[in-house]
């Protein structure tokens, strides 16, 4: 059974590893900052759900598997991605 409720994601880039990590997260509050509005997402140990390290050669076929895994791990089809 899936909800109807919104996950959020971000894509975080590992300096460190020259990797990436999609994050993903039910509780995100969003903050008015100057004339927009950020996304603040909960520290990552919060998060609903984290990917691995993810290349950076072929991120964009990594990044469509792990949002289909997060959507059925999470049971949920709406992911909205943020900055």
């Amino acid at each position: 059974m899936f909800t109807n409720c919104i996950a959020y994601a971000k894509l975080v880039y590992n300096k460190r590893l020259k990797a990436y990590k999609v994050q993903f997260a039910f509780n995100v509050h969003k903050k008015l900052v100057g004339t927009d509005y950020k996304y603040i997402f909960p520290v990552q140990a919060k998060c609903n759900y984290v990917s691995g390290d993810l290349l950076a050669e072929n991120i964009q076929e990594e990044v469509q598997r792990t949002v289909a895994y997060a959507q059925q791990s999470l049971r949920t089809t709406n992911i909205v991605f943020v900055e």
